[in-house]
């Protein structure tokens, strides 16, 4: 088994004790379930294309425009 280290908030080191307490497991085995889990839910999800995975990023450029991609009058007189 490989050993990884991690940096996590104090707070969060808190609940997960308190979890890995009531549970009457270590750090560890908490750790392990809880990553175990979070890979299965994210393989199960449809993959996305390309835009699903960038659409935050849309409009982002120096011009300011949202729509400069997708509004065909900000395309007048480009290529002629």
């Amino acid at each position: 088994m490989t050993t990884i280290s991690l940096k996590v908030p104090d707070e969060l080191v808190s609940r997960m004790d308190a979890m890995a307490k009531a549970k009457q497991t270590s750090r560890s085995a908490l750790l392990r379930e809880a990553l175990e889990e979070k890979l299965k839910a994210a393989s199960r999800k449809a993959p996305q294309s390309l835009f699903e995975q960038s659409a935050d990023l849309c409009g982002m450029g120096s011009s300011g425009m949202g729509d400069l991609a997708s509004n065909p009058k900000h395309l007048d007189g480009f290529g002629s």
